[in-house]
């Protein structure tokens, strides 16, 4: 079995863990998607991959398992963590992201709110960091300006749109609460209806345009099925 890891002292990594799915080899059971574990590698010169020697777990997050919707926000925000993080480059501050993120979705937690906060901070730690404050045309301050271009990097001043969109005041708002708060404080913040799904839409579209791909998230249909059942 070919894993895909987020380490705090490797970042993105991918092992082989043999046998892992034998039910008597040591392995099997303790690679578990959500989990918290400790793996010992073998790294050998020439080779492509790690291969795992031993994985404890610390943490199986089970309350996640049990949760169809905690599973399916934490697999959405999982995949999209994927699209944006492709090297190896460790960072603990992305690592303790992660690990918060999945922590609040099992405590079953406003789960909109916390996906669109971590997706936000994640693109911060990533280097895409979204402009709520300054023209990103001209460098002055936005005022009120609710003008958006997702390419220029954020919000456009009043002096500066020609022809970009406007977008909710209350998203520019949530994307500065997100900057200033924790997780767990952001998920007492409530938008107009559906402004979650909006605000989801345009942090999609300005990942996909500052990273030039189209992200295919299987994760979001069972989400929206799950959320409107």
């Amino acid at each position: 079995m070919i894993i895909t890891l987020y380490s705090l002292d490797f970042g993105r990594i991918s092992v082989i863990a043999k046998g892992a799915l034998r039910p008597k080899n040591s392995l099997f059971g303790q690679a578990e998607l959500f989990s918290c574990a400790e793996y010992t590698i073998s790294r050998k010169e020439r080779r492509n991959i790690d291969t795992t020697i031993d994985i404890s777990v610390l943490d199986y997050n089970n309350s996640i398992r049990i949760d169809p919707l905690a599973y399916a926000f934490s697999c959405l925000y999982i995949e999209w963590m994927l699209n944006v993080i492709t090297g190896s480059e460790p960072s603990q501050s992305t690592y303790h992201l992660l690990k918060n993120v999945l922590s609040l979705f099992g405590e079953g937690s406003s789960f909109w709110p916390v996906l669109c906060s971590g997706i936000e901070k994640l693109l911060r730690l990533s280097g895409h960091a979204i402009e709520v404050s300054i023209c990103t045309k001209c460098g002055r301050e936005s005022g009120n300006s609710c003008h958006w271009n997702p390419l220029s990097g954020g919000i456009v001043c009043s002096d500066c749109a020609s022809g970009e969109i406007k977008v909710p005041a209350g998203f520019l708002l949530f994307i500065k609460n997100s900057r200033q708060s924790s997780l767990r404080e952001i998920q007492n913040i409530n938008l107009w209806k559906g402004g979650f799904r909006q605000t989801f839409d345009l942090l999609r579209e300005f990942t996909e345009i500052h990273y030039d791909m189209r992200m295919k998230l299987k994760s979001l249909s069972i989400v929206e099925d799950l959320d409107n059942a």
